[in-house]
């Protein structure tokens, strides 16, 4: 059997309010460390990455000069939109290439990287995926937690009876401490194993391990 890590949306994106104008979070990028290390445990590597440009991001009316912030006319930096590192990953992590798989997501996508759509009619290709590799237990890092990354924890608990999913929340960034809590509230209850970093990581494994032993024999 298998172990997967999946690395989700964990771009420049979201490290400051120019990436994203509805959201942004405080220094995501210390999540890198945790990220690498989940993957070290690991038989696969997946990257969900969001290629989505939003065109009314506040990169588009807003410009840094020296720390203060100047309003511009509306599509006056719209140019930057294409060019600024928003979609590139964060420093420290492999090149999307050097990934054993990779989906690109579009859109505000925030229901779960299984589905293109919220009404999941469009299957990404995850799930096939991770049938094919024959997966077991699949460990979950990235951004952000109350909305892709949970909800993709809870599409591949819905789909996936014999899938151990774990969300590591060393690996990943909330938006508010309230979110994030009723967050990991909502995943435990549906059976999701929370862990507080990669290095619990194992020993919740062999318990996984020992459980299904168990069933089997």
């Amino acid at each position: 059997m298998t172990t997967v890590a999946i690395d989700v949306q964990p771009q420049f994106r979201f490290t400051c309010m120019a990436a994203n104008a509805t959201h942004f979070l405080l220094r995501p990028e210390n999540m890198v460390n945790e990220l690498n290390r989940q993957a070290a445990l690991a038989d696969k590597r997946v990257l969900i990455e969001n290629v989505n440009i939003d065109p009314e991001s506040i990169c588009a009316t807003v410009v840094n000069r020296n720390g203060v912030m100047f309003g511009r006319p509306s599509g006056f930096f719209s140019q930057c939109a294409g060019g600024c590192r928003g979609t590139h990953l964060l420093q420290g992590l492999p090149s999307p290439a050097d990934y054993d798989h990779a989906l690109e997501l579009s859109g505000k996508h925030v229901h779960g990287a299984c589905f293109h759509e919220a009404n999941e009619a469009n299957s990404t290709g995850l799930l096939e995926w991770l049938h094919e590799q024959k997966a077991d237990t699949v460990i979950i890092g990235g951004l952000a937690i109350e909305e892709t990354v949970a909800n993709t924890a809870k599409q591949l608990s819905w789909y996936s009876d014999n899938l151990h999913i774990i969300v590591n929340l060393g690996a990943c960034h909330g938006y508010a401490p309230e979110s994030t809590i009723e967050t990991i509230y909502e995943m435990r209850r549906m059976g999701i194993t929370v862990a507080s970093n990669a290095e619990a990581i194992p020993e919740l494994m062999r318990r996984f391990s020992g459980i299904n032993q168990v069933k089997v024999s």
